[in-house]
């Protein structure tokens, strides 16, 4: 069993709809527009946005993850497609779209700086003329990696980083009442100087990098690396 199958359970409790960040992706979406939601994870934001009238299709890899999504939108009767493709998939997606977001760290699941340098192709060429990309990565260029323990009445949460080499080591570890299961993957850690001309040089227009969902402009030692990037006409 994979461990995203076995974090599906406990997902929406650790990560329950953020409002600024709900409030920061709508407000960068045309109303009513067709938007991709890029390792969705149970769907809470693309349920959220669905509500608020956009066209929302939910791109997640972990099967399970999926099935919630699916099983929320019947729950709610919203029209969200779902997809169990890859970020290294996304190309073969058919359809394009007026906006493509990526939040929750995803990005970095990406194995190496030409897997990202795909990724942002792909996505390119998946928007729609002036359509908008959005992704929220870790600030990696911060030293302190520390994250508080999420804790629940039935379980606890624990999030660390360790720097190894090139990569970032991330051990998670779930702790239930019948048991502790604890989890490491290597991410790949890029920063807003490494990311920047990545996106301008596959043909992004207007990039904005920002430290939090509240519009705080981007510095060293921000919480967060969010970028947003438009596609030109």
């Amino acid at each position: 069993m994979s461990f995203y199958k076995t974090l599906t359970p406990y997902y929406d409790d650790i990560f329950p709809t953020n409002e600024k960040t709900l409030a920061f992706l709508a407000s960068h979406f045309k109303e009513g527009a067709s938007v991709l939601d890029v390792g969705a994870g149970t769907g809470n934001m693309a349920i959220s946005l669905a509500q608020q009238g956009f066209q929302i299709t939910s791109m997640e890899p972990e099967e399970s993850m999926a099935e919630q999504i699916q099983m929320k939108a019947q729950s709610h009767q919203l029209p969200i497609v779902v997809t169990t493709n890859t970020m290294q998939q996304l190309g073969t997606l058919d359809e394009t779209y007026q906006g493509i977001y990526c939040i929750g760290n995803t990005l970095a699941h990406l194995h190496d700086v030409e897997e990202i340098r795909a990724f942002f192709h792909q996505t390119l060429e998946r928007l729609q003329p002036e359509g908008v990309f959005i992704f929220q990565i870790v600030n990696f260029d911060k030293k302190d990696f520390s994250f508080p323990i999420i804790e629940k009445d039935d379980f606890s949460f624990e999030r660390q980083y360790e720097r190894d080499g090139e990569y970032m080591l991330f051990t998670t570890t779930l702790s239930t009442k019948e048991r502790v299961q604890t989890n490491t993957i290597p991410l790949y850690p890029t920063t807003v100087m490494q990311l920047r001309p990545m996106l301008e040089a596959c043909g992004f227009e207007a990039v904005t990098a920002y430290g939090n969902f509240s519009f705080k402009a981007y510095d060293c030692n921000a919480p967060a690396l969010i970028m947003v990037a438009k596609k030109g006409k």
